[in-house]
C-alpha cells in the first residue's frame, strides 16, 4: 500500500492542476511545485523506509551492471582463466565447464570452501577445476605467499595429480589467518614426494594477481563457473565470497546447458 500511496496522492494533486493554473507550456507553475516537493517531503519524512528500500534496490542494479563488466572481461580473458598453462587444475583439460577459483591459503573462507571444491571434484569428474593462486595475504603473512609459490612449482613439476595432494593437505591443516608456517608447507611438500631443496620462489602468482584487478575482484575466494565454448554474458556465473549452494548451482546449471 505504501509503495502506491505517493505516486496517488501526487496524482490527486496534479489532477486539481486545471489549465488556468499551469504554465503555457504545460509546466508546472511554482506554486505548484513547491506542493509537489512539500507532499513528497513529508511522505518520506513518515515513511523512511522508502529510502531504505531505493538505496537496496539501486545497490542492487549496481551490482548486476558490474557483474556483467565483469562477465565482459571474464570472456575477454577466456583463454587467460582456461589454458594458461602455468595454472594448476584437476580434470580433464577438454571439459565442457570450468570452475576457476582465485584463492589465498591463508583466507578463512577458502579454507571453508575447500572441502566443498574438493567434493564437487569427485561428484563431477567431467569438469575441470582451475586454480589460480592469489595470495592477497602476502604482505600481512609470509606463509601466504610461500605456500602460493610452492603449489605452482609442485603442479610445473609433478602436474595435476601431486597438486591435487599438496592443495588439499594445507587446507586440510586447518591452519589460516596467519596460523600457517612454512615448516608446516615443507613437511606437506615432503610427505607428498617433493625436494624442498630444489624449490626455486619466483612469484609465479602475478600474472593471477593483474588477472583478478581486471576482474575487479576486492577477496576471496573469487570463482568463476564458464563454459569453454560459445561463451556469453548470460552463461558466466561469478560468484565473490564462500557461497558454496551457489557454486554447486552454477556447475549444475551449467552441465546440463552444455550436454
Amino acid at each position: 500500500m505504501k509503495k502506491i500511496l505517493l505516486p496517488i496522492m501526487l496524482g490527486a494533486l496534479l489532477t486539481g492542476c486545471n489549465e488556468t493554473t499551469a504554465n503555457s507550456n504545460g509546466d508546472f507553475t511554482a506554486q505548484q511545485k513547491a506542493k509537489i516537493e512539500q507532499i513528497a517531503s513529508q511522505y518520506i519524512i513518515n515513511h523512511p523506509d522508502v529510502l531504505v528500500k531505493a538505496s537496496q534496490t539501486l545497490q542492487q542494479q549496481q551490482m548486476q551492471a558490474q557483474q556483467v563488466e565483469a562477465k565482459k572481461v571474464v570472456i575477454a580473458n577466456a583463454a587467460q582463466l582456461i589454458n594458461d598453462k602455468t595454472t594448476p587444475f584437476i580434470g580433464p583439460k577438454d571439459a565442457k565447464v570450468n570452475v576457476i577459483e582465485f584463492f589465498d591459503y591463508q583466507c578463512m573462507y577458502c579454507s571453508k570452501i575447500a572441502d566443498t571444491v574438493k567434493q564437487l571434484e569427485a561428484k563431477n569428474p567431467d569438469v575441470k577445476f582451475i586454480f589460480k593462486e592469489t595470495p592477497i595475504f602476502a604482505s600481512r603473512w609470509e606463509a601466504s605467499k610461500y605456500a602460493a609459490d610452492m603449489g605452482n612449482w609442485i603442479y610445473q613439476q609433478k602436474g595435476s595429480a601431486t597438486y591435487a595432494k599438496y592443495h588439499n593437505a594445507v587446507f586440510a591443516t586447518g591452519k589460516d589467518e596467519g596460523k600457517l608456517t612454512k615448516k608446516d608447507i615443507n613437511t606437506i611438500a615432503t610427505s607428498i614426494g617433493i625436494d624442498v631443496s630444489k624449490f626455486n620462489v619466483n612469484n609465479t602468482f602475478m600474472n593471477n594477481f593483474e588477472l583478478f584487478s581486471k576482474l575487479g575482484f576486492q577477496g576471496t575466494p573469487a570463482l568463476i563457473v564458464m563454459p569453454t565454448n560459445n561463451i556469453t554474458t548470460d552463461n558466466i556465473t561469478i560468484i565473490n565470497g564462500y557461497n558454496p549452494e551457489a557454486l554447486k548451482k552454477a556447475i549444475s546449471d551449467l552441465q546440463a546447458s552444455t550436454k
